[in-house]
């Protein structure tokens, strides 16, 4: 113990005198000098490096036929008009902004302002939120085309096979919380509560004209009106599960309790969306989003979303879907459990009777002659060989999706969701190939 005290008396006096040495004088430093003006000569072509992905990006857009969006354009040269956005620079700062998992407007033209890859592909073009969110709700035309053919030029360079296709449904959350879904009861209130408003707000607008210019006001007024057509909205969309619920209660041979159609709930956020059973085990407002994915080239040739929480119903609109766009029916089809449907099959194989259907199923007691003819083909060492592909291809595209930033849409109402959903697909589609 003492020999320890020694020892550390010895070293605070070495500290002691090596502070108390004499310095030779203040440090040299680098210090940052921020109010220096500077003239540099440049253009935004300098900014990237030439193989950079934005650059990647731009070109594979001028490839594409865009004569959808620009025929919407009202303004031409030689008349009256200001001038509209380049379709091709909005398309590629939607297709760069989803490759960083960018699913927001604001972020998006925030991100023009700040970054050289988004600047870059603006070219000295102003672009704001509203019109890069006009541009995403409003182009689905154009979006369905632009998978359509960029699907076929993969397909005609032989880089993908639509022989053999992969299924599977993904459930992404909804821009809704659970506490948005209301029963009929409330919503009823709710609406005549929203209508009351609307009409004093235009009240308002009549007795006082020049007041009714304010933007305040005037936003007022839209944010009424919106809010009336989503309440309608839910009320619909919560007939139709009412209904919903009683077909298939006929359909089961069971009676559907009043109390279980009084408890059904509809959301005033987003009305379309539909509570469904999350991977996680919990129940989230969400919707279901179908991807068909080539087993060979990995790329996305179908997609489609429905405010269904099951897949079972989702193949033939997904196969009829494929031969509508590409004039082809796969020789092949591969899916999870999770669509095997007895009605449906049979109709499936009625339908399409090139291709074969590969998905895992048991025996039971009221079995046809397809499902037992599906059920001894997955018994089969060939049909597990192949089936082993399913998992590589399908799980492969949802998993890239959800590192894009597919976990929550910031959008609202299902034609909108789909819309993001083709944007998913034309992005992945050219990161794999271009």
């Amino acid at each position: 113990m003492s020999e320890q005290l020694v020892l550390i008396d010895v070293l605070q006096d070495q500290k002691i005198e090596s502070s108390s040495t004499p310095k030779h004088g203040k440090p040299k430093l680098k210090c940052a000098v921020r109010d220096q003006v500077e003239i540099k000569i440049g253009c935004l072509d300098d900014l990237l490096p030439k193989e950079h992905l934005a650059r990647k990006v731009w070109r594979y857009f001028e490839g594409l036929d865009l004569s959808i969006a620009l025929n919407q354009i009202q303004s031409f040269e030689g008349t009256a008009g200001r001038s509209a956005t380049d379709p091709k620079i909005l398309l590629s700062l939607w297709l760069y902004g989803t490759i960083d998992g960018i699913g927001s407007a604001r972020l998006l033209c925030e991100y023009c302002g700040m970054h050289d890859a988004y600047r870059w592909l603006c070219g000295d073009v102003n672009v704001n939120y509203h019109t890069l969110s006009d541009f995403r709700s409003l182009q689905q035309e154009l979006f369905d085309e632009l998978l359509t053919e960029s699907v076929a030029i993969l397909a005609q360079n032989n880089l993908i096979s639509l022989e053999a296709i992969s299924q599977d449904g993904m459930r992404v959350r909804a821009s809704a919380g659970a506490s948005s879904f209301k029963r009929k009861a409330t919503l009823k209130v709710k609406l005549g509560l929203a209508r009351t408003l609307v009409a004093d707000l235009k009240k308002e607008a009549q007795q006082n004209p020049e007041g009714n210019r304010k933007r305040k006001e005037a936003a007022q007024k839209r944010a009424a009106e919106e809010s009336e057509k989503r309440i309608s909205k839910a009320i619909t969309e919560l007939n139709e599960v009412r209904k919903s619920k009683i077909r298939s209660g006929k359909k089961e041979l069971r009676k559907v309790k009043k109390e279980v159609l009084e408890k059904t709930r509809a959301s005033v956020t987003d009305p379309e969306a539909r509570v469904m059973k999350m991977p996680c085990g919990g129940f989230r407002p969400a919707y279901n989003v179908q991807f068909a994915t080539t087993n060979e080239g990995k790329a996305i040739v179908g997609v489609d979303v429905t405010k269904s929480g099951s897949d079972q119903k989702q193949t033939i609109n997904m196969i009829n879907q494929i031969k509508k766009r590409y004039n082809k029916t796969p020789k092949t089809w591969f899916q999870d459990s999770g669509y095997k449907n007895n009605d449906q099959y049979e109709k499936f194989v009625k339908q399409h009777e090139d291709c074969t259907v590969y998905v895992p199923c048991k025996a039971s007691k009221n079995e046809s002659a397809a499902m037992q003819e599906l059920r001894e083909r997955m018994e089969t060492d060939e049909a597990k060989e192949m089936y082993k592909a399913r998992a590589a291809t399908a799980e492969y595209a949802n998993a890239v999706a959800r590192g894009r930033g597919m976990q929550q849409f910031a959008v609202r109402g299902l034609a909108k969701v789909k819309n993001v959903a083709l944007m998913f697909t034309i992005t992945h589609n050219m990161y794999l190939f271009f």
